[in-house]
């Protein structure tokens, strides 16, 4: 990063670290001031509610009205700056209480107009008042300790934010120490370090050492300016080496051209433009199994496999000429006669008159690669367990297949098959002896099957089979009874420690049919019919979607 950006990230950051201390310190200040106001608050309030507990005995023990208004007048001050906290304060529930006691208590002091009391009578009711002066006393007194509580909490916390204050106060001045000390270290290493190595290398080279450099590769202005200087002190000597230089430039090429000859990783043939071959590498010899001696003065046309038709070197040579270049894939055949695929750059090299003087050819062996292309090939298509096409695959065929039926004018069968019982074995053996039960009825299935046509696994034991090239649905019907049986023929099962045996229920639908559909509602079709097939009662099959043949 250039010094100039570095300086502004420094500024910008120390910037934006001042406000955020800043805003930090304000914040506390305002939460301090705030828990400080609460702290009054509740104080306040534990001195008018202490105010009410005097008011409420001395009208317990004089009866006074003045007693009474003061203390509803207090009592409403109390409330009303209970409620007026946002949210209202929690203690106001013990408030209202307070107010529902002290009615209570007036209530009982005034005893209905004309009625007459005996002694019993004010007897109980004195109780009463006691009762209910001793409920006014104790709630007074939990009101109060908890606005203390509460004041004694805010207290707390001021005076925990207050620490938190002197802390930063501690802290900010030694971050801003910190922030400093590194920009002194940073305008030493990006700075004044750079300066003397140039320094030096000025020093050095006015003393006729032409080979010093300043040695600052660093990728901002000081980096810049070493560059250039080092550019500026190589042309005062680029002239006195030049000589030298280009000697030892061609000698150098000259064993680089000899060392990839001879130690390339891909094979080297080269022919003069009659085709003869001039010379060729080791990695030739180990990919052909020919040594040097016995390809020299011949024609590449003996590594020839075979594969090629005509047209191939036709167009090959046609390139080669016109364009001085072929790269492609082919297949030459070994010394021992094993075929090889190749991938192979065949370039012409030309004098200076520009005619063709070789043909260099550089190729590496891809048998392998190709090799791993098809296992891929095979994996994407075909059902890992029993290697039957996948549904991938079967779409395909399918598709093409119903593209035939209508071009030919024929007709061809989806059957959905679906093995009856099959779960049952797979929960009692296990799901090797399963697998092999699987593994063992498409073997048998595809047995059945004509030529051309195609047997897939869905997943599981579901299985679909394409029949083709049917004339009529009469064609399918000996087809159809074959694949039931098949599937129910035992299967060898070591693991079950005998011979399994299982049916299937199959689901037919033909096509083409009155109205056109696709692959995906042929397979629905099927796959209706096959669930007809299991509620008729299984190893059976059942016909869905017979259409008139064009």
């Amino acid at each position: 990063m250039r010094v100039r950006s570095l300086l502004f990230v420094f500024m910008g950051g120390a910037l934006a670290l001042t406000l955020a201390l800043g805003l930090a310190m304000g914040r506390l200040a305002s939460e301090s001031a705030e828990l400080a106001r609460a702290e009054q608050q509740a104080r306040k309030m534990a001195q008018q509610v202490s105010g009410l507990l005097v008011l409420a005995q001395e009208y317990a023990l004089h009866g006074e009205a003045r007693s009474a208004q003061q203390w509803r007048s207090l009592h409403a001050q109390v409330l009303k700056a209970l409620k007026a906290e946002q949210p209202p304060h929690e203690s106001l529930a013990s408030a209202e209480l307070l107010g529902s006691i002290f009615a209570q208590l007036l209530d009982a002091s005034e005893p209905p107009a004309g009625a007459q009391q005996d002694g019993t009578t004010h007897e109980l009711q004195q109780r009463r008042n006691n009762l209910l002066l001793n409920q006014l006393l104790l709630n007074s007194q939990i009101f109060t300790e908890s606005l203390q509580r509460q004041g004694l909490e805010a207290d707390q916390k001021r005076r925990q934010l207050e620490q938190s204050t002197r802390h930063m106060a501690i802290a900010i001045p030694l971050m801003m120490l910190l922030i400093w000390a590194w920009l002194a270290l940073l305008l030493h290493r990006r700075i004044l370090k750079p300066l003397q190595h140039l320094n030096q290398a000025v020093a050095a080279i006015s003393q006729g050492d032409l080979t010093q450099r300043s040695a600052t590769r660093t990728p901002d202005e000081f980096g810049e300016l070493s560059a250039n200087f080092d550019a500026m002190a190589v042309d005062l000597v680029s002239e006195l080496r030049r000589e030298v230089a280009v000697r030892k430039q061609a000698e150098a090429q000259l064993q680089l051209a000899a060392s990839v000859f001879s130690h390339a990783l891909e094979g080297i043939m080269i022919t003069d433009p009659d085709g003869s071959i001039i010379d060729v590498n080791e990695t030739f010899c180990l990919i052909t199994g020919y040594s040097r001696a016995e390809v020299l003065g011949q024609n590449p046309r003996l590594l020839g496999s075979g594969r090629h038709d005509r047209a191939f070197f036709v167009e090959f040579w046609n390139t080669l000429l016109s364009q001085g270049m072929w790269t492609g894939e082919l297949w030459n055949r070994r010394k021992n006669g094993e075929l090889y695929a190749q991938m192979q750059t065949i370039s012409a090299v030309h004098d200076e008159q520009g005619q063709v003087k070789q043909y260099v050819t550089l190729f590496s062996d891809v048998t392998a690669i190709k090799e791993y292309e098809s296992q891929l090939e095979n994996i994407a298509y075909h059902d890992a367990l029993t290697g039957l096409p996948n549904r991938l695959l079967l779409n395909d065929r399918l598709q093409h297949a119903m593209l035939q039926s209508r071009r030919r004018k024929d007709m061809l069968a989806l059957v959905y098959l679906d093995l009856d019982g099959f779960k049952a074995v797979n929960d009692r053996y296990g799901h090797a002896v399963g697998d092999t039960l699987l593994i063992g009825i498409a073997k048998n299935i595809k047995q059945v099957l004509r030529e051309g046509d195609t047997l897939a696994r869905l997943g599981g034991d579901e299985f679909i089979v394409l029949l083709v090239d049917l004339a009529s649905r009469d064609d399918c019907q000996a087809l159809l009874a074959r694949l039931l049986t098949a599937a129910a023929l035992p299967i060898d099962c070591p693991g079950a420690g005998k011979k399994l045996q299982i049916s299937a229920s199959l689901g037919v639908a033909y096509y083409p049919q009155a109205t056109e559909l696709d692959a995906a509602q042929l397979l629905q079709q099927a796959d209706e019919a096959m669930y007809e097939a299991k509620h008729g009662g299984k190893n059976r099959f059942r016909i869905s979607g017979l259409g008139e043949l064009d």
